[in-house]
């Protein structure tokens, strides 16, 4: 196994041990958990992020289990299976799946409108965008696009009146009333855009060009492009953390810091093996790393800007999320 600056821990006592001390000591204190989307599996890991201990592993009743997304309040995990084209409901006070909802072929992620009430969902192969109700877990709507868009990724703006998912296939990112379900505009990007985030205020859109090695801003007031990054082979995962943007590159095993505000790439912090999903915790302190290779959970500290190996989860992981 191929290390990039850490010795090899064998054990997992031993590795929060590590990563505690080469953080400073500085643990997310606010964050309770941390979940991990094992696609090989088909299951989601859960890890104490006060002490980086592993505490359940959850069956996702599913296959390809992708990503994650949770509800508001963190009562409820919303996992996405693509091989089983179901979205799995997951009880976070019993770490175990209540229901799975058909969502279509392909479903591939998954994103609650900010007041909860809805989960909107990426099925590549379908022509639609399927919305659930949160409290009936019944399909209530879909956004038709005409075709199958292809595996994307969906964001809401602060206020739930937008939404941003991703077309791979098009190679766009399609803007998207909310209230209207219908699709406002289409946004050229780069090659095979995948993931995709929205700013606190609301005014840019962060998405990777995963087939390339950049990744775009888009000033939502305009709908255009205002910037590309370059930022390293395979832009995966991106966050945005204060000032600083930080993307997951799978085809260099480090992760990118951008500095937000002048689009200039301040670093690589060496990581696994193939990162793929990034979430920070909930006091912006630190950054969490899925490895799809390496099978693992690092840990960045923001301020040093370094990572050390954490924990380990299940096999081929994608998504992360925390608890707030």
């Amino acid at each position: 196994m191929r290390e990039q600056g850490h010795a090899t821990l064998r054990y997992p006592m031993a590795l929060a041990a590590l990563a505690a001390f080469l953080v400073g000591g500085v643990l997310d204190a606010q964050a309770s958990r941390i979940y991990v989307a094992n696609q090989d599996d088909g299951t989601i890991s859960v890890v104490d992020a006060k002490g980086l201990k592993p505490l359940a592993t959850i069956d996702a009743k599913g296959k390809n289990t992708h990503d994650l997304w949770l509800s508001p309040d963190g009562r409820r995990l919303f996992a996405t299976n693509m091989a089983t084209g179901t979205i799995s409901v997951v009880d976070t006070a019993k770490n175990e799946v209540i229901a799975t909802v058909s969502t279509g072929r392909l479903t591939h992620t998954v994103a609650t409108t900010p007041n909860g009430k809805e989960l909107w969902i990426n099925a590549g192969n379908e022509d639609h965008i399927p919305i659930v109700d949160a409290a009936s877990l019944k399909i209530v709507a879909k956004v038709p696009l005409g075709e199958p868009i292809g595996t994307g990724h969906v964001w809401f703006t602060s206020d739930g009146k937008r939404a941003y998912m991703t077309s791979p296939k098009f190679a766009q990112v399609f803007v998207l009333d909310v209230a209207g379900r219908k699709v406002l505009n289409k946004i050229a990007v780069g090659k095979s855009t995948t993931f995709i985030q929205v700013s606190r205020d609301n005014k840019e859109v962060w998405g990777t060009n995963t087939g390339e090695s950049s990744v775009y801003v888009i000033d939502a007031a305009t709908n255009k492009v205002k910037a590309t990054i370059e930022v390293g082979r395979n832009p995966n995962h991106l966050t945005l953390v204060g000032s600083q943007v930080f993307v997951t590159l799978g085809g260099q095993d480090e992760v990118a810091v951008v500095d937000a505000k002048s689009h200039k790439v301040l670093g690589h912090i060496p990581v696994g093996r193939r990162p793929h999903g990034i979430w920070p915790g909930a006091d912006g302190k630190l950054v969490y790393v899925a490895h799809e290779e390496t099978s693992d959970l690092r840990v960045i500290d923001v301020a040093k800007r370094s990572a050390v190996w954490a924990v380990p989860v299940g096999k081929r992981p994608i998504a992360v999320v925390v608890t707030k």
